[in-house]
């Protein structure tokens, strides 16, 4: 399984697609991704614990879920590319 995180034992050209899965999907998470939880935060202040009641906490939650789903793999997509820039610039290492 350890060898599975390994980068330098894929083709460029694999992980460039998964580069590009990883942007894709960050940006398409991320998209308004602020609004929603901006307006789920004025939702949960206004109406208090009848807005937890009525699913504004299990919003909340899916909010930070997406969060944390964006931010792993905005993490995937800069270890590949840094793996890819190193491969780049040393194109004799192997």
């Amino acid at each position: 399984m350890r060898d599975l995180f390994r980068l330098s034992r894929y083709h460029w050209l694999f992980l460039l697609m998964v580069m590009a899965l990883c942007a894709f999907l960050t940006a398409f998470l991320s998209f308004q991704l602020i609004n929603v939880a901006m307006a789920n935060l004025d939702f949960l202040l206004r109406h208090g614990l009848m807005g937890i009641a009525d699913g504004g906490l299990l919003q909340f939650l899916s909010i930070l879920a997406k969060g944390f789903l964006i931010v792993l793999f905005y993490f995937g997509f800069k270890g590949i590319e840094a793996e890819l820039l190193q491969r780049w610039r040393n194109p004799r290492q192997k």
